[in-house]
């Protein structure tokens, strides 16, 4: 990219991403804040969600549920309408099963980190369960580089121009939501 922009100037790049690590360091490392643009393209918004879900045939109670487990990740609003094509589980079930596969995921890569590490995560967990989001401002290098593991697992969303932390999706928040209740 620097080649191709900063030194010959034969094109412009155009880079899409969800992995906010890779965003990180192109963004920071290879110094291109002068000669690029950070755009944040985020999930759907509550009443995109709710007017999809309308057209898609979802009573309002449904919606509110989905929305509650799911927010706006457009994949994982399309899984439950193959969940629902196939009529073999109930949505409630579906999304419990799904809160509790999040859960176990940020279980297993908790094993992993020694046990300060562990309430260090527990911490985000709980601002992210709380507000929506973890800020990272002021927080040291050390415990950034942590948090950017867990986006790099995509666990977490790491955006490194709001200075904040949120789960990747909202499923995520459920898991961590779990996490808590049954770790504290």
């Amino acid at each position: 990219c620097v080649r191709l922009t900063k030194e010959t100037h034969l094109c412009h790049v155009v880079i899409l991403t969800s992995n906010t690590v890779f965003v990180e360091r192109i963004y920071n490392d290879a110094k291109m804040k002068k000669t690029s643009l950070f755009y944040k393209i985020a999930h759907l918004s509550k009443e995109k969600v709710e007017e999809w879900l309308k057209l898609e045939g979802f009573n309002e109670k449904d919606a509110e549920i989905i929305w509650d487990y799911l927010g706006g990740c457009i994949a994982d609003i399309l899984r439950v309408f193959s969940i629902r094509k196939n009529g073999k589980k109930d949505l409630k079930e579906y999304l419990e099963e799904q809160k509790w596969l999040a859960y176990t995921e940020i279980d297993e890569y908790l094993a992993e980190f020694e046990d300060e590490e562990v309430e260090y995560f527990k911490e985000v967990a709980q601002k992210i369960v709380k507000n929506g989001y973890y800020s990272i401002e002021g927080v040291k290098k050390g415990k950034r580089e942590f948090l950017q593991k867990w986006a790099e697992k995509e666990i977490l969303f790491y955006d490194p121009l709001e200075l904040k932390v949120t789960g990747n999706s909202r499923i995520y928040e459920k898991g961590m939501e779990l996490l808590l209740e049954r770790h504290t």
